[in-house]
């Protein structure tokens, strides 16, 4: 009986200090080969050409002098820290920021200026192919809707000088970001005066507007500018074909069009800064959950490691920073987005962090689509290029369109999305990644379109 239950004992000893073995060594995991590419990626010092447009865009809609408004977006990047470092993080150790933090402080437009609600007259981003009929049907309310706006407008030039976005707010989940939908205002006032007889002004700043969300698009650093800058960028060249569509052949262009449609190189036809800045608000969040751990039981700590969920969601994020998908972008193929991987108890790496591991792949696959949006951005620009290159040749029908398409610049053709004409003759067609089995379309030049 002794000798028996001297065995029961030392197997038990002997699975519990097994146990603590393999607990110490998830500890000690180091991340994979994959997770230090990707943290290397993200984490790379980035080049940031130009001046910092965030005070701008923060104060789009506020009438006041730039020293003014800039004073302003100091004193309230000063609230803010101090907003966070002691209400927002402590209530998020104990657990009750939600509650006893309170309302984070306001950007400075929102005391100033407040930004009117969205008029149904004015265009969105998404109404870019419709804007000059929309236009035409009611002037005068699309005239009056652009008044009430005058400040924004004016805001426009003063955007386009700069040439990256940078906010100086610590980037977190209660960070207030500046509102970025007006920026679809001006795509009203062009297509007006294009309507009213002005097409050259309405073209001048079509091209403004285009290299400002180029701008966005290629050099900010949060995913929501990024997208915000793709929108921007496509909505503008729509608008900008369908203006040229009704111009003749030898109307001029104005010479800042030349860079703002451009085809995109393949850094800029990628989301990396904007997934380091998603990165960037997974750092400050682990940050937060480390030191709620270490406040809480220590039986928490058997469960998260910030070290091991920020390499996971490196390797999530990080995927536009690596050279296999910057090759495919400047190839135009279809990124190939690496499968996550499944959450498993068991896996040394999540012994130890299963909430880590749960929670980074909760937010993986939020992520996928985003690197397409731009990729067909990118096509967008071609497709447009393709109708500048057409325009003002003598193509007599359908049949000579497609023969000249055949004859692209070797900078405009691709293996993997070939531009094609449309059915009805009006405008260039190419497949789109983001909406797989739909076409990406753009209008024709009058003087080279079928019609």
């Amino acid at each position: 009986m002794g000798r028996t239950l001297g065995r029961v004992v030392a197997g038990v000893v002997g699975l519990l200090l097994l146990a603590v073995v393999v607990l110490l060594v998830s500890w000690a995991w180091p991340p994979s080969a994959a997770q230090t590419r990707a943290l290397a990626a993200l984490q790379a010092p980035q080049d940031l050409p130009g001046s910092n447009a965030y005070v701008t865009l923060a104060t789009l809609e506020m009438q006041a002098p730039l020293a003014h408004r800039q004073a302003q977006v100091d004193e309230h990047a000063r609230l803010f820290q101090a907003w966070y470092d002691d209400s927002y993080a402590p209530g998020f150790i104990r657990g009750d920021a939600e509650s006893d933090a309170g309302v984070p402080p306001p950007l400075p437009v929102d005391g100033a200026a407040r930004t009117p609600a969205a008029d149904p007259a004015l265009c969105g981003f998404r109404d870019a192919a419709t804007c000059l009929e929309r236009v035409r049907r009611a002037p005068e309310a699309v005239a009056t809707a652009l008044a009430a706006r005058a400040t924004l407008l004016s805001r426009m030039d003063e955007l386009a000088a700069h040439g990256h976005y940078r906010s100086p707010l610590v980037q977190a989940p209660p960070t207030p970001w500046p509102a970025l939908a007006p920026l679809a205002v001006p795509l009203g006032a062009h297509a007006l005066a294009h309507v009213q007889g002005d097409s050259a002004r309405a073209l001048a700043g079509l091209c403004r507007d285009a290299g400002s969300g180029r701008m966005l698009m290629a050099h900010a650093d949060n995913l929501q500018a990024t997208m915000a800058g793709i929108a921007m960028l496509q909505a503008n060249a729509e608008l900008f074909a369908a203006v040229l569509a009704e111009l003749p052949a030898d109307a001029p262009l104005p010479p800042g069009c030349a860079t703002a449609f451009s085809p995109l190189a393949a850094d800029e036809a990628a989301v990396c800064n904007g997934m380091r800045g998603e990165f960037a608000l997974q750092q400050r969040f682990a940050l937060l959950m480390d030191r709620k751990i270490e406040a809480g039981p220590r039986s928490g700590r058997l469960f998260y490691n910030g070290r091991k969920t920020l390499a996971r969601q490196a390797e999530a994020l990080a995927g536009p920073c690596l050279p296999a998908a910057r090759q495919a972008v400047a190839e135009d193929r279809r990124v190939p987005l690496p499968p996550l991987p499944a959450v498993a108890w068991w896996q040394p790496q999540c012994l130890t962090n299963a909430i880590g591991c749960i929670l980074s792949d909760i937010a993986g696959p939020a992520y996928t689509g985003y690197v397409y949006r731009e990729q067909d951005a990118a096509a967008r620009l071609r497709l447009l290029q393709a109708g500048l290159w057409l325009r003002g040749q003598t193509l007599q029908d359908a049949d000579a369109v497609t023969a000249r398409l055949r004859a692209l610049p070797a900078g405009l053709r691709s293996a993997h999305r070939p531009i094609n004409l449309s059915a009805d003759g009006t405008a260039l067609e190419t497949p789109a990644y983001a909406r797989q089995g739909q076409v990406l379309r753009m209008p024709l030049p009058l003087a080279a379109s079928s019609r």
